[in-house]
Order: structure tokens, then C-alpha cells, then sequence
């Protein structure tokens, strides 16, 4: 027989910070004690109870009167500062259970003791913040010992301060209480020596520290053989890596938070905690990029809806950490309905994971700043925030414009490209997902993803012209060892003129009779290219851009569709019209009775003579090159006026993949029609 439950609210209890979250899950382990049926759980990020007859005022009457919570002392203090770790286990073996389960929540031991982060160095943190004496100051203005009636209403108001969240009643002032609440560390106001000292409800810290000691620490539970120390702690994980080189040591490590939407005994959320589970693939996730993708792909314990990501960093001092709150990743569900797309993402995002664990680390000792690198902290900080919100293509483009900025510096390193290998070939979707339907795409991209999709599927990429890498046989990529070959044109200059270098380059490495090494997957529009062609309102360095990150997309399968147009062929798109067929891939393919061998070197020719800014001679040769072939081109006028930045436009206009048929459309209004014999 089902039974209607009561549903008690609790708004004072919410994930904004560490302590906070902690008082939530205490309540219901305090609460469990007396009540072990009563139920809990986060609904719209606050705690919520669920009961049959259990009302508000008994319950604050339980916490007031008759809750005791567990004895928080640090009995292990002078066994941890010997120089013996054996002697911490020997007393350890002689304390009772619950002494010992607050023993674990804070550090555990193998060969050596490993610490929870969220407690510091086993309840104390460097400087004067002891978690002990924090909770017996709380304790004694909770439960005072004059329990005279204006005492115990005093304390009944913080007790309602805490649970509700209002701010009707005076809170003390609670000293050393800010690593789990931040909003309560001492205030100083800026450029002035007077602070404000942080206020606190003593009920807050007490029921924190209660949820708190959930965390109980284990070394048998890691998911393989190879894990490291990080393990031992139920959604603990190593501190993510600096993005700049100040931050570095200043990150202790992380706590994700999880938030259940589905109602739990205090005895189901203590198994909760103690599988403690976060697995990406097959393997447990051990860095904050990895619980970010983890949650995107449903990795994590079941009923676990929400992670909020808890950084353990120095702010106010660099004696202490603070629990600062950042990024909340929702888990997917099977039944959600952006399920199928949070799945896909996080496919991508994992397919990132292995190059970047080869990247190096960056030093944790604050000392060792002049170590610092960069190349690891700003790729899974962007992956975080991908994973936060997939869905926003803004940073999916960020983050696919950083990977080749690094795989630049990686590049650019002869050092780094001895230990770290280029990064894999992403998956065509990465354009969709920084590119979705929904948005309109700019000119810019389409043809940067048109130049980037030059010897798509071909052992020569356009990759290999703007980094120093090669293909085996797999289509593998890997950094040339050395020096940069000398296929590597790519640089800082002038868009135009570097689009005109890779011209030049791929026609000069186009093997004799073979094709031009000039086929993409990804056609440009007519129009599109147009404006390179005559029009000055395009961004030039955002194409650039974009060139250098679509590249690392293996374009081999992808094949986008292009709208049809029927521009027609004026101007300076005649000219394209013109000089077009010469560097296709296989002019053959275009009209039968062109020649069947690509002519490289009369492609370069030309391709010199529009650098130089002879469009003069180039016409004469192709001309030439038609007549040959056994059909006449339409006579241009000697004197002619061209803008001076024609000839960098049309030389980056060449490099362009085009529809066939555009092709055969230029050409056509050149040609001059042959004269039918009546028979």
C-alpha cells in the first residue's frame, strides 16, 4: 500500500557553497538516526525531506533537545606528527568505531597517509583554522550550558536561520569556519585596514560536519590496479591544472558534490558515498575534465542527477583553503530528452582525452612557477565548460579554436614535439557542434572549412601544410622529428598572401601524373567565393582562423551540402572562370577533351604571373593552354585595369574547392562556339 509523504523544505540548505551542501546531507544523517525511514533528496538545488508524519517542529525539536552529534576531535593529532606512520595505525586499532570513521573521512593510509582535501592535513589546515575547535565553539553556542529560556530562543533562531535561510536573527561571529563557508571568512574592505568578521549559525556547521564525515575514505575501492592515491575518497579528485602561471599551488584539489533527485534513506546515501563512482569508459576519473565528461556521458552512479564542482583553492590567504563553488554539470539521463545529444558529446569530448593526458603536467609547488607550461589548464578548463552547457556553440568554438592554438605551441616546440604526439583527427560533427543548423553560418566559415578540407582522405592534408606532421599507413598522424619539413608554409603574415604559399606549395609536392593535390571534400558556394574575389567586408584573419582549427577535422567522409547558385560569370569571377580548370585536381574530369595529365608546372606558371601581378600574361597562357587542346578562348583587350589586391584575392580564390559544374560554367563563357557543318 502505497502512502502519501509529508514534504518538509528546507531553503536555508543548498549547494552555493560547500558547507551548506554538507548541512544538507547532515540533516539527514541526524535525522536518520531517531527516524530511519525518513527520506531525502535535492529538488530545485535545495534539500527537501520526506516523511509520513514527521513535522517541522518536531524535528527542530529533536535537533534542539535531543540530536547528539558525533564527537568531532582529532585523537589522532600526535600519532600523524610522529615521524613513524606505524604508530597512527596502532592507535588506530584501539579507538572505537565511530572514532575511527572520523578518522577515515579525513585520511587513510597505505604506505604513506593520504589526505582528504576537504579537511586539509587530517582536520587541520595550514594556519590557525582547526576543524575541532571551530565545531566545539559551535557546539557550546548551540547547546550552552546556562540553558536559561533566552538562551535556548536564541539558539532556536539560529537553528531557524540555518534551516530556512532568513536572516532575521543576529548570528554570531564564527572564527575559522570559512573553508566550507566561504561568505564567512573575515572581510576587509578595499584599500582600508577594518574588516568584518564572518557571521555563522552554529547549527550550519554542526549539521556540515555531521554530512561531512560521510566521507569516509577507503583503498579498497579503486576501479583498477593502476589508480592512483586520488581514489581513496568518494568524489575527490586531483586539483585541475593552472591556467596561468600565478595559480599554480594554489589549488588543493576538488570535490563534485552530487545532487539525487530521487528520495533516499540516510542508509542508501551513505552507500552513495562510499561507492563514490565517476568511470570514463573503462577507467575511473580521476581529473575534473574527466567528472565533467563522466556526467555528460552518464558515467556516474545511478540517481545522481547534478555535480556541483567544489575548488579547493587559497583566496583570502596562502595559509588556507577555501571550498570556492564553480560549475554545475548535469548528469544525463536515459530518459531525457537532449539525451542522444549530451551522448554524442561527450564522445567527442572523451576522444580528446587521451592526447591530452600525454600533455605535460604543470608543477603543484607554487615555488616552481617559472615551470609552468599552459598547455593542459586552459584545454580542461574549456572542456568543463562544455560540458556545463553542450548545447551553446560559442564554447565549442572556443574550445576548437584553442586546440589549435596549442597543437600549435606543441609544434612550434622541439622539445614538445619529442614527447607529445599531435592530436587525433577529430570527428566532422565538431563543425556541427560549434556550427549547428540553427545558426547561421558566416561566409568566413564555410570557406575556411572548404580550404580546410584539401586532401581530405589523401596521404597529403592540408594539415601537413600548417604543421610539421605525417600519415602512415593507418592515417596515424605524427610530429616529424627534427626540424619543421620544409611542406610547412604556414604563418603569421597576411591571409591572402599565406593562402597563395599553399598554392604554390601543393602544386610544387603534386607527384608527376598524379592529380593536383587540390580536391576537398567541402565545396565552397559560387557566391561565397565571390566575395573573396571583389568584395573588401570579409575577415580575412577570422578565415585564417578557422583554416588553422578545421584542419584538424578528418574531412575524408564528410560531405556537406552546397546550395546551387547560378551566378553569373562577370568581372572578376570571369577571371576565376578563366584560370579555375587549370587547377583542378583532374582538368580531365571537367571536359573530355582537355588534356588527361595535370599540368603542375603550368599552374605554378600562371599562379607566378597573378602573384606578380602579370594578369597579362597569365591570360596569354591559359589561352594557349585551351588552344592546344583544340579550342579557341575569347580575345582579351591588351589594355585593361585590375585593383591591386586582385591578384592575392585570385590567387587565394584558386586555392578554393569548387562544384564542378561552377567550373564548367566559367569556362564555358570563355570558349568560343565551334561552327557546326549541316550535313
Amino acid at each position: 500500500m502505497t502512502a502519501d509523504l509529508r514534504v518538509l523544505r528546507f531553503d536555508g540548505l543548498h549547494p552555493d557553497t560547500l558547507g551548506h551542501y554538507f548541512a544538507g546531507v547532515g540533516l539527514l544523517a541526524a535525522v536518520g538516526k531517531q527516524w530511519p525511514d525518513v527520506r531525502g533528496c535535492w529538488r530545485n538545488r535545495r534539500f527537501v525531506l520526506l516523511t509520513e508524519k514527521l513535522t517541522k517542529e518536531q524535528l527542530k525539536g529533536y535537533l534542539l533537545e535531543t540530536w547528539q552529534p558525533t564527537r568531532y576531535e582529532r585523537w589522532w593529532a600526535d600519532a600523524q606528527t610522529s615521524k613513524d606512520d606505524t604508530n597512527l595505525w596502532i592507535e588506530r586499532s584501539k579507538r572505537s568505531v565511530i572514532e575511527v570513521t572520523v578518522m577515515e573521512a579525513q585520511l587513510v593510509g597505505t604506505k604513506r597517509t593520504h589526505f582528504n582535501p576537504v579537511f586539509g592535513d587530517g582536520g587541520t589546515l595550514a594556519g590557525k583554522r582547526v576543524f575541532s575547535v571551530v565545531w566545539r565553539d559551535c557546539m557550546k553556542k548551540a547547546r550552552p550550558a546556562a540553558n536559561t529560556a533566552r538562551a535556548r530562543a536564541v539558539s532556536e533562531a539560529w537553528l531557524d536561520s540555518a534551516l530556512a535561510g532568513s536572516d532575521t536573527a543576529e548570528l554570531p561571529n564564527i572564527a575559522s569556519a570559512g573553508t566550507w563557508f566561504v561568505f564567512a571568512n573575515r572581510m576587509f574592505n578595499t584599500g582600508q585596514d577594518w574588516s568584518r568578521e564572518g557571521r555563522l549559525s552554529p547549527w550550519l556547521f554542526l549539521l556540515a560536519a555531521e554530512g561531512a564525515l560521510l566521507l569516509v575514505g577507503d583503498v579498497n575501492r579503486r576501479l583498477s590496479i593502476r589508480a592512483r592515491p586520488y581514489a581513496v575518497f568518494p568524489f575527490v579528485c586531483d586539483p585541475a591544472q593552472p591556467t596561468t602561471s600565478g595559480e599554480v599551488g594554489m589549488s588543493r584539489g576538488e570535490f563534485w558534490a552530487p545532487l539525487w533527485d530521487c528520495p533516499a534513506t540516510v542508509t542508501e546515501v551513505r552507500h552513495l558515498f562510499k561507492r563514490g563512482l565517476a568511470r570514463l569508459g573503462k577507467h575511473s576519473a580521476h581529473a575534473p575534465h574527466e567528472f565533467a565528461v563522466a556526467a555528460l556521458a552518464a558515467g556516474t552512479d545511478a540517481g545522481v542527477a547534478e555535480f556541483v564542482r567544489f575548488n579547493l583553492r587559497q583566496t583570502t590567504s596562502a595559509k588556507v583553503f577555501e571550498a570556492v563553488p564553480q560549475e554545475r554539470i548535469a548528469v544525463s539521463s536515459p530518459h531525457g530528452a537532449d539525451n542522444a545529444d549530451r551522448l554524442s558529446a561527450s564522445t567527442l569530448l572523451s576522444s580528446l582525452i587521451p592526447w591530452l593526458n600525454r600533455l605535460p603536467f604543470e608543477p603543484r609547488d607554487s615555488k616552481q612557477r617559472g615551470r609552468f607550461r599552459g598547455l593542459r589548464g586552459p584545454i580542461e578548463a574549456a572542456i568543463i565548460q562544455v560540458s556545463e552547457r553542450p548545447a551553446e556553440a560559442e564554447r565549442w568554438q572556443h574550445l576548437l579554436l584553442l586546440l589549435s592554438r596549442q597543437q600549435a605551441r606543441v609544434d612550434r616546440n622541439k622539445s614538445f614535439r619529442e614527447k607529445v604526439p599531435p592530436l587525433s583527427w577529430l570527428h566532422p560533427d565538431w563543425f556541427t557542434r560549434a556550427w549547428p543548423d540553427h545558426l547561421p553560418c558566416p561566409d568566413e566559415m564555410l570557406l575556411a572549412r572548404s580550404i580546410a578540407s584539401i586532401g581530405a582522405g589523401t596521404a597529403y592534408p592540408l594539415l601537413s601544410n600548417l604543421f610539421g606532421v605525417e600519415l602512415d599507413r593507418r592515417r596515424n598522424l605524427a610530429f616529424v622529428q627534427g626540424d619543421r619539413p620544409a611542406r610547412v608554409v604556414w604563418h603569421d603574415a597576411k591571409p591572402l598572401r599565406v593562402f597563395g604559399q599553399i598554392l604554390f606549395r601543393r602544386l610544387l609536392d603534386t607527384e608527376p601524373g598524379k592529380p593536383l593535390a587540390l580536391g576537398g571534400t567541402c565545396l565552397a558556394p559560387l557566391d561565397t567565393v565571390a566575395r573573396l574575389l571583389v568584395s573588401n567586408d570579409l575577415d580575412l584573419d577570422q578565415i585564417a582562423h578557422w583554416v588553422f582549427a578545421f584542419s584538424l577535422i578528418d574531412w575524408k567522409r564528410a560531405k556537406p551540402k552546397v546550395h546551387r547558385d547560378r551566378l553569373s560569370f562577370a568581372g572578376e569571377l570571369l577571371l576565376l572562370g578563366l584560370f579555375r580548370p587549370i587547377f583542378h585536381e583532374n582538368p580531365h574530369g571537367l571536359f573530355d577533351w582537355l588534356p588527361k595529365q595535370p599540368k603542375p608546372a603550368l599552374a605554378r606558371r600562371i599562379l607566378n604571373l597573378i602573384q606578380f601581378g602579370n594578369l597579362e600574361g597569365a591570360i596569354q597562357a591559359a589561352e594557349h593552354y585551351y588552344q592546344t587542346a583544340g579550342h579557341s578562348v575569347v580575345n582579351v583587350p591588351s589594355v585593361l585595369s585590375f585593383d591591386d589586391s586582385l591578384s592575392d584575392r585570385l590567387a587565394a580564390a584558386l586555392l578554393v574547392p569548387l562544384r564542378r559544374d561552377d567550373i564548367r560554367r566559367g569556362l564555358r563563357r570563355w570558349l568560343i562556339p565551334e561552327r557546326v557543318t549541316p550535313t
